[in-house]
Order: structure tokens, then C-alpha cells, then sequence
């Protein structure tokens, strides 16, 4: 019976020291796929509010947005530009031709601070 149980426990060790080497690995990919990659916007959502208060991308220049949930379940839509994101679309290419500032919302009723859910998009 002994044997039994410390064998369970080895094989459980093992099964979880994998999954924990599997996460780094994922994570390592995408970290060397985003260095790859050119200009990046990231938005990170948590509860009722984005991590900045503002964005600014340069006019002309092909950036990667992608919006991240922390906290929660969000999308959101950059007024004026045709730029949705949610869960089904994590990230899109886009190129800012006209320079302005533009509001960013969270368009997914994700509770009581929703409507209070915006940050600005400065596009120089």
C-alpha cells in the first residue's frame, strides 16, 4: 500500500513539473514572437479600466494592437477607426493614417464601473 501511494506521488510530481515547463515554454514563444515582431499597442483590461490612461502611436506606422484581459471579461472598439477587439479577437494589425486622439472603450458590459471603462488613443 506504501508503495503504492509513493509511486501516486511520484507520478503526480512528474505530471505537475511538466505542466509547469510547458507554461515557461509557451510563454518564452510568444515573448520571442512579440520581439520579432514590429511596434506593438497592448491594452490591459481588468476591472473596469485599462492600464493607462492614454496610448500614443505614430501616424503611418503598421502597429500590433492586442488587448490583453487581466481581470474580467472585455473587449473594446477605438471610436472612429474600425478597430474592435475581444475574445474571438485578441489582435489586429492596424495603421493609423490620421493623426488625432481617439477614445477607447470597453464595448463588452463587463459591470457596475462599465461606462467609466475608457482610456485615449494618441495617434502623432
Amino acid at each position: 500500500m506504501k508503495w503504492i501511494m509513493f509511486s501516486l506521488f511520484i507520478v503526480a510530481c512528474l505530471l505537475g513539473a511538466g505542466v509547469l515547463f510547458q507554461n515557461i515554454s509557451e510563454r518564452q514563444a510568444e515573448m520571442a514572437a512579440e520581439s520579432k515582431a514590429g511596434p506593438t499597442l497592448k491594452f490591459v483590461a481588468s476591472n473596469f479600466q485599462f492600464d493607462k490612461p492614454e496610448y500614443t502611436v505614430k501616424a503611418g506606422e503598421k502597429v500590433t494592437v492586442s488587448l490583453q484581459n487581466k481581470e474580467g471579461l472585455h473587449a473594446l472598439e477605438i471610436v472612429g477607426l474600425n478597430v474592435k477587439l475581444d475574445g474571438n479577437t485578441k489582435s489586429a494589425d492596424v495603421t493609423f493614417d490620421k493623426p488625432g486622439t481617439y477614445e477607447v472603450h470597453c464595448v463588452l458590459p463587463c459591470g457596475p464601473g462599465h461606462a467609466e471603462m475608457k482610456s485615449k488613443l494618441i495617434v502623432q
